[in-house]
């Protein structure tokens, strides 16, 4: 008959493993110092957080900015400018704030921690339409005057381009080609000033002029054309 023998596994009770040298120093020594160290440096380094979020533009006037506060650390102070001009935060949830923006600039983020910790940060704000439109290209042929225009945002409002006369008069194109965004006017001996809008409302007014000069090779006058932006 076969004897088997079986043996009892020793297991150690903590007192046990105490007596092992070194394990007393490791948990009661060691292991709380470095843990205690460890969240001293962290509450003396540990600097503040956040995230900013641009939204999208729908009518190139306006756009909504979302400041959130990511950090867990008490906060000492937290100011948003634009141009030097604190924003109209709004508050929409828990750290988590709102504002609506109407032109373009340079935002500028700063916070600091209780702790003296501070941060700066910069977000670029260039969606928005706050400029004209651009006339790209111009010329008088035989008293009609052709142009070009572009506006590389919001788009040019090709129905409310008008011109009016230095005496007042109200004059409305000959021709309006979208497709080439080219322009074409009769120009009389009377200035004219041709409003140019885009579909932001920004609006850009050149003034054109007809002068006369003599050739001196005593052929028939010429005219040549100036413009002036006001």
């Amino acid at each position: 008959m076969t004897q088997h023998t079986y043996r009892r596994r020793s297991s150690f009770s903590l007192e046990q493993l105490l007596q092992i040298p070194g394990i007393r120093l490791l948990l009661f020594y060691i292991l709380p110092f470095l843990v205690i160290n460890g969240l001293i440096f962290f509450l003396v380094t540990a600097k503040p957080k956040y995230e900013l979020t641009v939204g999208e533009t729908h009518d190139y006037q306006t756009t909504d900015i979302t400041f959130s506060i990511t950090s867990h650390m008490p906060l000492k102070t937290v100011t948003i400018t634009m141009d030097s001009q604190p924003l109209d935060l709004v508050m929409t949830g828990n750290k988590t704030y709102q504002a609506t923006i109407s032109k373009n600039g340079i935002l500028e983020i700063y916070m600091e921690n209780f702790n003296g910790m501070a941060i700066y940060g910069y977000e670029m704000i260039d969606i928005l339409d706050n400029e004209s439109p651009d006339l790209t290209s111009y010329q008088v042929e035989n008293g009609v005057l052709t142009f070009t225009v572009s506006d590389s945002q919001s788009g040019v409002d090709f129905d409310s381009i008008h011109g009016t006369t230095d005496s007042g008069q109200t004059v409305e194109p000959l021709s309006v080609d979208r497709s080439s965004s080219t322009v074409q006017f009769q120009l009389g001996s009377q200035g004219l000033t041709v409003s140019i809008k885009d579909m932001s409302g920004n609006e850009y007014l050149p003034h054109f002029s007809v002068t006369e000069a003599a050739d001196t090779d005593n052929d028939p006058s010429t005219q040549e054309t100036e413009v002036y932006l006001q």
